[in-house]
């Protein structure tokens, strides 16, 4: 049970099973209000002769009366949250029975709006009255889990239903003449309205006992919040420039392309869709990431959108695409970034006070939208049809508009970044996410794994998670290591060694270190973290250098090496000078060439020549080779080391004697002994090259460098192998070049 919004014992369960009621009644609802007072009133009121100014009046009305959401909060204490949001939404219909005695009233324009803003008056009222007792009841009866999801689902389960209203919408108006072809249309949005309204008494919670008494209310509470203080900021601009868009897009089109009344209708009708499809990739990622990062992104899209309304005019072609895309995108961008606001409210705010903080920030939001509406409808009468010059670019009202607008969500933008969000994404991690790796497949891999899948599917799915190197699936792999199958959980701990270091993997990695009798889990976590470089995480790994089970010691050293973590130098010198185990030494070796630990020097050769004592055939080295490699890298060589070897073993015969020609060249003592070699050089006799190249100690100790004296050490401690390994030959002629022929 969510504990903070539990309403009288009710658990997530019965609130998810309860949730039908919620969508049919937003379905509802949202039908309702399309065949009312959204695009059939703006477009009634314009045939019916209001001008600009008025029809933004009417629709800024609406936005305007949110602020009685603090005046209500008294009657929501008294009477609880579900009884005043099913009251008021079932009577705020009955107000709009006026729409249907407006036209007898046409001749007189005055009177018509008289009436249509009586109308609005009750609607707006009621309204008010109903989403101020519905946002804090919605925080009990939407499991916080799933919160941005519920949003998502309800967006996208009205989409059809809109498309099929709003296409009948249009081929009605179409279809007839004169204003009583509305009449049908608002008709039917009262009686839907009412049904949907009704419709959330199938929900729980909303008591008065549990909205909490008067003190509860109280709203010095979120007046001293400074976080949210700022968020009411944020959201106050949004909703203003989404109140104010969202009316005026639908005349921007009509007067600049004069597109028809049943036209616009169904182009409208893509808001939703784009709503829906917003919502749903929105609420997906918010229930992941967070809010932050999520709302950011979307306002940035949205400034570039109205930055590209104004270049939409008759002489842009494929406009037949362009505007149904402009109404999809004012959607998609506009009412994601509302309900993501919406869920971070909802997240952050204290429940035993919510009703103060929504009707407060109800109330702001409204006055905000309303005035802004007004004022958009009086900007664009005021500027009038002709051209002014905003930033050295003559512009129409409605372009000035727009650009307005943008700057506004740029406003936004910076206040609601600052947000304080526990657990959330930057919105440069989040961008991250899809600048690293493969994220479309990473998607659709974290669509597949989420579904009914087999053992070996599981772990296909969470190998090729390694592959992608992409973050966006590290929920996913973090919860694969609670599979049931050992097989799923060590593929996702090897693969989240590939999706950066981000810190939920790598406490996800760390917990796993302290898994007992798993020791295949623990050594692959081992590996991850040093894959990741994770720092933080040494104290821990370092911890298992002591452990009794040597594959897990030597995946620690190897680790530590990885991460560069010189606290573990001393102790990984003593497990390579006298651990018991050979793994754990050779694994020390490794650590310490990771860590260019030259006082280690002489352990590692001693390690090599006692590997090279028990050697069988000089071809079976790849102990051996581990050492040189570490030695290499100490001398900064190792990539010179690793080709030559290539070559070498691949054609034998081939790397040693140009390695020895160019020593040859560099004017040391033994250069003709070398020149002689190289001409003559026979790889089955490897001894007579280690021999030469001894010869050149003298000529590095001679030189002031660290590196000198050390190769020369080298030398002199490999000297007296009689039959080295070709791989020891190749290793000492590039540590004796690159630093004779520096």
């Amino acid at each position: 049970m969510t504990g903070q919004a539990a309403s009288r014992g009710q658990s997530d369960y019965d609130k998810l099973r309860r949730l039908p009621w919620l969508y049919g009644s937003t379905v509802m609802t949202a039908m309702a209000v399309l065949c009312t007072v959204t695009a059939p009133l703006t477009l009634f009121a314009a045939e019916l002769g209001l001008g600009e100014d008025r029809i933004g009046l009417l629709s800024g009305i609406m936005p305007f009366f949110q602020a009685l959401g603090v005046l209500a909060l008294p009657l929501i204490l008294k009477f609880g949250s579900r009884r005043v949001a099913a009251t008021a939404l079932s009577m705020r219909y009955l107000f709009l029975i006026l729409f249907l005695v407006a036209p007898a009233y046409a001749a007189s324009p005055d009177a018509v709006f008289a009436i249509l803003l009586a109308a609005m008056l009750g609607f707006a009222i009621c309204r008010s009255l109903a989403e101020a007792a519905l946002v804090p009841w919605s925080q009990e009866f939407m499991p916080r889990f799933v919160r941005g999801r519920i949003t998502g689902r309800m967006a996208l389960i009205y989409v059809p239903v809109a498309l099929g209203v709003s296409w009948a919408i249009q081929s009605w108006l179409d279809a007839q003449t004169g204003l009583d072809r509305f009449m049908p249309v608002f008709v039917v949005g009262i009686v839907v309205g009412l049904v949907g309204a009704l419709m959330l008494l199938g929900l729980r919670g909303g008591h008065p006992g549990e909205a909490g008494q008067a003190p509860r209310g109280r709203l010095t509470e979120p007046l001293r919040d400074r976080n949210f203080a700022l968020f009411l900021f944020a959201s106050a601009l949004q909703a203003l420039v989404a109140t104010a868009i969202g009316l005026f897009l639908i005349l921007f089109f009509r007067e600049r392309l004069g597109l028809s009344s049943g036209a616009l209708v169904l182009q409208v009708a893509l808001i939703p869709v784009g709503s829906a499809a917003g919502n749903v990739a929105a609420g997906w990622f918010v229930d992941r990431y967070g809010t932050r990062a999520i709302r950011t992104a979307l306002q940035v899209g949205q400034i570039l959108l109205l930055l590209a309304l104004p270049f939409l005019g008759l002489q842009v072609s494929g406009l037949a695409w362009l505007v149904p895309a402009a109404f999809f995108f004012f959607g998609f961008l506009f009412q994601a970034g509302i309900a993501v606001a919406h869920v971070y409210m909802l997240n952050v705010i204290p429940p035993a006070s919510k009703e103060a903080y929504t009707a407060l920030h109800y109330s702001i939001d409204g006055m905000t939208a309303g005035l802004a509406t007004v004022a958009a409808g009086y900007l664009l009468v005021w500027l009038g049809p002709g051209e002014t010059v905003l930033f050295g670019l003559g512009l129409g009202n409605f372009e000035v508009l727009f650009v307005l607008a943008a700057c506004v969500t740029a406003i936004s933008i910076l206040a609601f970044s600052r947000l304080q969000e526990e657990g959330a994404l930057s919105v440069r991690e989040f961008v991250g996410h899809f600048t690293t790796g493969n994220p479309m497949k990473a998607l659709w891999g974290i669509n597949r794994y989420a579904s009914r899948t087999s053992e070996d599917r599981r772990r296909d799915l969470a190998f090729r998670f390694s592959g992608l190197g992409s973050p966006l699936a590290k929920e996913e792999l973090i919860a694969a290591l609670r599979d049931p199958s050992f097989d799923v959980r060590q593929e996702a701990i090897s693969a989240l060694g590939h999706i950066g270091r981000h810190p939920a993997v790598v406490r996800a990695l760390e917990e796993v270190l302290e898994y007992q009798g798993l020791v295949e889990l623990r050594y692959e976590a081992l590996r991850s973290l040093g894959r990741l470089s994770a720092i933080g995480s040494a104290p821990r790994v370092a911890a298992l250098l002591d452990d009794a089970h040597p594959m897990l010691r030597a995946s620690a050293a190897r680790a530590l090496g990885e991460m560069g973590h010189a606290q573990s130098l001393l102790r990984i010198r003593e497990m390579l000078a006298g651990d018991d185990e050979l793994d754990c030494r050779l694994a020390a070796a490794s650590a310490l060439g990771k860590l260019k630990d030259r006082e280690s020097l002489t352990g590692l050769v001693a390690l090599y020549l006692s590997q090279a004592a028990v050697i069988e055939t000089p071809v079976a080295e790849p102990r051996g080779k581990v050492v040189l490699l570490a030695i290499t890298k100490i001398l900064r060589c190792e990539e010179d080391f690793a080709h030559q070897w290539r070559r070498e073993e691949a054609q034998p015969g081939l790397a040693v004697p140009g390695l020895l020609l160019q020593l040859g060249r560099l004017p040391t003592s033994a250069s003709r002994e070398l020149r002689a070699l190289a001409a003559e050089y026979d790889p089955h006799e490897t001894g007579a090259a280690l021999r030469v190249l001894t010869r050149l100690a003298p000529d590095l100790d001679a030189l002031a460098r660290p590196d000198a004296q050390a190769a020369a050490r080298v030398l002199r401690q490999v000297g007296d192998l009689r039959d080295p390994h070709p791989a020891l030959v190749v290793a000492l002629g590039v540590i004796a070049l690159r630093v004779l022929g520096r």
